[in-house]
């Protein structure tokens, strides 16, 4: 009887599963197998994300990059060798306001950078919820740091902007960030300009790290493509602690953009 149970209960779940592959359309089935093998494509509808590491390897190269030219552009901006480590997630998200596409949406509330500050995420290793930025803004010049508003109203495509943030793995320190948009994607890239320290620790040199997110609308369906490259220095001892840093920096940025585009119209 029990045996008969499990086997009701795996069939059902398949058979959901397979009704909500079905009820995906084939422009986005389309659209992921340009890219994704069949196995990949599978377990990104299942799990709506996937997700990849590297560390201290030969070809540490991007795979799950979508090709749209703001991810691409993205993906192929690093110019500096092998990376010491590359940190990869892709997130297939169902919108629930209709299928309607709007990049323009998009740009702005990733442009919105001042809207991080405050941002939360959970961690697990201290069982609580922390702030992942105390601070986050746009300044006028690396100098003087005077605090001017986010672009959202900029028409620019290509824009490249500095920004303040404070964080509780780096402390406070000034990024450059590019924001890309065209008619399928939108998206920004951030590279540190200054050294990064990890505790007392020089860390990463300048132009050592970088992070985006590119968010391509498919229509019914976001598709999101994270990545991180840094080469760093850090002390074995703390490999791991930066290493689950990056990786808990871009889950909190996704779920702040997932937030910003469900909850409102405009950012």
């Amino acid at each position: 009887m029990r045996r008969c149970l499990v086997l009701l209960a795996l069939l059902t779940g398949c058979s959901l599963f397979a009704q909500d592959i079905g009820n995906v359309p084939d422009s986005v089935i389309s659209a992921l197998d340009s890219f994704l093998s069949a196995e990949q494509r599978i377990e990104l509808l299942k799990q709506e994300h996937l997700f990849r590491s590297v560390y201290n390897k030969e070809n540490a190269m991007p795979r799950l990059a979508p090709p749209f030219a703001v991810p691409q552009t993205f993906a192929e901006n690093w110019n500096k060798g092998n990376p010491t480590f590359l940190i990869e997630a892709l997130y297939l998200h169902k919108k629930t306001q209709g299928g309607i596409k709007d990049t323009e949406k998009i740009s702005r509330i990733l442009r919105s950078i001042s809207k991080l500050e405050g941002l939360q995420y959970y961690s697990s290793s201290r069982k609580k919820m922390r702030t992942l930025y105390e601070a986050s803004y746009i300044i006028d010049d690396p100098k003087t740091e005077g605090r001017i508003a986010d672009p959202v109203d900029n028409p620019s495509t290509d824009l490249s902007v500095y920004v303040v943030q404070k964080d509780l793995t780096f402390d406070k320190n000034i990024y450059r960030y590019r924001f890309c948009s065209d008619a399928d994607s939108a998206g920004f890239i951030s590279t540190n300009i200054g050294v990064l320290k990890y505790s007392i620790f020089k860390a990463i040199e300048p132009e050592n790290l970088e992070a985006s997110i590119a968010v391509t609308d498919l229509g019914e369906y976001l598709l999101i493509h994270m990545l991180t490259r840094a080469d760093f220095t850090a002390p074995s001892v703390f490999r791991e602690r930066v290493q689950n840093s990056f990786k808990t920096r871009g889950e909190a940025v996704y779920g702040w953009f997932i937030a910003q585009y469900e909850n409102s119209a405009t950012p």
